[in-house]
């Protein structure tokens, strides 16, 4: 069984997030997968590993990302980052993106649909424990999405957060609101003469998190150390949001995977 400290229930749960960068240096999960194998025998405890920008595709077989002990479910990028129809027929898929979730064998788990069929780069799933089902997601909000992405990934969001669900929820991932402050929950000067498409498809997702009630662990640790042209950007990109906040008892900050300027974060 799943072991958490979920609502009444006083045991834990392990989760291991990473996000590996857009960059031709790290080649997203695939160069990754030793050092994420070493990592699971370092952290023996660890259910549930959510990993996004995974930059898998077809060419990839799962036989290949397979880990001792683990069982997994991806959801590779199948859309172009720029089409602005979702129902036109794609033949071009852009490259970067996508998402993995490995689960210990011992656990029963199945995708939770319909968000793993809609959401963008994205994949959740419905776990068995104690308390009876978990939701947890992994979510990879690009950057670079329009706004019909923007909206579909926002729509999945409150589906698997409404209060009438069977479940209590936890969001873990990469969901880039570099201008949103997590300490007041609001948009960083915010003007309301605004009309900055990127300011205010952040303060959507925000304004989304508070009418859904979600708490969140982190509010000023930095989750992402990049350099710009010789200048240090410091951002807190990664966050773990959830419905309940019996959910989750800490969120340690770890080392990146490989080159990764994402660290990793350890919920319990």
């Amino acid at each position: 069984p799943l072991r958490g400290r979920f609502l009444a229930h006083s045991t834990y749960s392990n989760y291991l997030y990473n996000s590996s960068p857009e960059s031709i240096k790290t080649g997203g999960l695939f160069n990754k997968l030793d050092e994420l194998k070493h990592c699971t025998s370092i952290y023996k405890n660890i259910d549930i590993i959510c990993i996004t920008e995974t930059h898998l595709n077809k060419d990839i077989v799962d036989s290949e990302l397979s880990i001792d002990g683990y069982r997994f479910f991806r959801k590779d990028r199948n859309f172009d980052i720029h089409n602005i129809d979702l129902t036109e027929n794609i033949s071009e898929v852009s490259g970067g993106g996508g998402s993995i979730i490995y689960f210990k064998d011992t656990l029963s788990a199945d995708l939770a649909q319909p968000f793993c069929n809609k959401a963008p780069d994205s994949l959740a799933i419905e776990v068995e424990c104690s308390i009876g089902k978990l939701c947890i997601a992994c979510v990879y909000r690009s950057p670079n999405l329009n706004s019909l992405l923007n909206n579909l990934l926002l729509s999945c969001i409150k589906d698997i957060c409404k209060e009438s669900n069977p479940y209590e929820t936890v969001l873990i991932g990469d969901f880039n609101l570099p201008d949103i402050s997590w300490e007041t929950g609001s948009l960083k000067n915010y003007s309301n003469s605004t009309n900055d498409k990127n300011l205010l498809q952040q303060l959507e997702f925000m304004d989304a998190f508070n009418e859904l009630g979600l708490n969140w662990s982190l509010v000023n640790e930095i989750t992402r150390h990049r350099m710009v042209q010789g200048v240090l950007q410091q951002s807190l990109l990664d966050q773990v949001l959830f419905t309940n906040d019996a959910l989750v008892s800490s969120v340690k900050l770890l080392s990146p995977l490989g080159k990764s300027d994402h660290v990793s974060l350890k919920v319990e």
